[in-house]
């Protein structure tokens, strides 16, 4: 060989493998050769490793089951000891501190939980032909440790009704591959839809926990990256959110086409405007609350579940949230995916219909309002002051009254009214007094607004209320009696 050093190579066990020519002199050459057929190798049973998670394939779109642990391991021996490059390997054993929404290098397998380059059946590369069915392949309690899939699942949750404005699910399309939720999709169209990504970044997400802070709650790691709609600057399309309402804002504000409605009660309200800190009254989302007083800190912390403070703000699922979630701290991952609840309520509130004659109190009725405040002063009949709110009459109203009203008792119906009270006859607009249905209620503090069903005195255009040093008093009338007013 005077132009040419053949060298014959022998694999492990000793069968010739391919002749490789090298130039003689080309030692360099050689070298590059080698270590690109080293790399082509490791990447190639890389390759055959991950598709191995959803192999074999007879159905297209049938969801890969990814048990995520971490960062890309092997169990094979290390090259110094078997002279053979070690591929890349999608991790066995599960590890709590890990992630596969993150972690996107390569030295890592974690794209391929989700993506395929080759037998993709998704239009986003991935492995389902849905977006929540590739979600649910690992959130079903077997490859993630949240189980969100069974919420869609659980017998207890009704169906949504569009017609009565009647919602309890998020509730993610099985047919649709839906669109990138960084996308501004909502914006001045009526496009009611929830996929997963709307309110979650697949690729961005990580385990920290909302924030409380003076402005509202920080949008914790489930929303890392997510995209919505600004209060501050009012309507602003923000991508990526900083707070935790903003993902909410983008489909409950006026910045998207709202739902239209058949009666005041089904009315699907703008969020941003009620939560105004300019407002004279509302629940305190975006800023503390301006009711103050003793009264109310004392009420607040007589609540069965949260322990809030009037310098407090509020996030929306602590009232929209998980009701299965047993015992959980203010912070905690409260996914308002479903609820047996309409509005995807974390506990029950009975605002729409009225109590029938004779009809007892009862305390569930009411166990949203009870989250946050005590229910002393609704089973006290006396009238006496209480230290835990300014209203002495709490009780008689629940308790005591009985009307001469119509019979009706659909709250929307006015005059309607033969039983015993509900908060939401006098605290209508629960979010705030900023959209009351009786336009003179606007500017009522103390979340007080009153619902159709109460009517106006005769010579008056709307029930009226007032406050008067410690108290106040109410001209209006409701359950058949005339109140013309009554001070208290």
């Amino acid at each position: 060989m005077a132009d040419h050093d053949m060298r014959q190579a022998r694999s492990d066990d000793g069968t010739p493998a391919r002749r490789i020519r090298v130039p003689a002199g080309s030692v360099g050459v050689a070298f590059v050769a080698l270590v690109a057929c080293l790399v082509a190798g490791a990447i190639l049973a890389g390759r055959q490793r991950a598709e191995a998670v959803d192999a074999p394939r007879p159905n297209a779109g049938v969801p890969v089951r990814a048990f995520y642990a971490g960062p890309a391991t092997s169990t094979a021996k290390p090259a110094s000891q078997t002279g053979q490059p070690v591929a890349p390997q999608l991790p066995d054993v599960q590890d709590a501190f890990s992630s596969p929404h993150s972690g996107f290098t390569l030295a890592t397998s974690t794209c391929a939980l989700c993506h395929r380059a080759h037998t993709a059946v998704g239009s986003n590369v991935t492995t389902t032909t849905t977006q929540s069915a590739l979600c649910f392949s690992c959130h079903d309690g077997t490859g993630a440790n949240s189980n969100v899939q069974s919420a869609y699942t659980d017998p207890s949750v009704p169906a949504n009704s569009p017609a009565t404005s009647s919602f309890y699910s998020h509730l993610p399309s099985v047919t649709n591959e839906h669109t990138s939720g960084q996308e501004d999709e909502f914006a001045g169209a009526l496009n009611r839809h929830a996929e997963c990504g709307d309110c979650h970044n697949p690729h961005t997400l990580d385990s920290s926990k909302s924030a409380k802070t003076s402005s509202g709650w920080t949008a914790s790691g489930a929303l890392t990256g997510s995209a919505g709609v600004s209060a501050s600057p009012a309507y602003a399309y923000k991508n990526p959110v900083s707070m935790e309402a903003e993902v909410c804002f983008k489909c409950h504000s006026a910045s998207t086409v709202l739902l239209s409605y058949s009666k005041e009660s089904y009315k699907k309200t703008d969020k941003i405007y009620e939560f105004d800190p300019a407002n004279a009254s509302y629940h305190p989302v975006e800023a503390p609350g301006k009711n103050v007083g003793p009264q109310m800190a004392t009420s607040l912390a007589g609540g069965t579940r949260w322990r809030f403070t009037t310098a407090d703000t509020v996030r929306c699922v602590n009232c929209h949230g998980d009701p299965r979630i047993a015992n959980p701290s203010a912070d905690a991952r409260l996914g308002t995916h479903t609820s047996p609840y309409r509005g995807m309520l974390i506990a029950n509130y009975r605002d729409r219909t009225l109590k029938s004659s004779g009809e007892a109190y009862n305390a569930n009725d009411f166990a949203l309002c009870y989250l946050c405040h005590g229910s002393a002063p609704f089973t006290d009949k006396s009238g006496d002051p209480r230290p835990d709110s300014r209203f002495s009459f709490h009780g008689v109203h629940t308790f005591e009254i009985g009307g001469g009203g119509l019979a009706s008792t659909d709250i929307d119906t006015a005059g309607a009214g033969q039983g015993k009270a509900i908060c939401a006859e006098c605290h209508y607009r629960i979010h705030s007094t900023s959209l009351a249905p009786w336009t003179a209620n606007r500017t009522y503090s103390s979340g007080v607004n009153f619902a159709p069903n109460v009517q106006p005195i005769s010579g008056q255009v709307a029930p009226l209320w007032s406050r008067s040093g410690g108290g106040g008093n109410c001209t209006l009338r409701c359950h058949g009696k005339n109140h013309s007013p009554k001070n208290y």
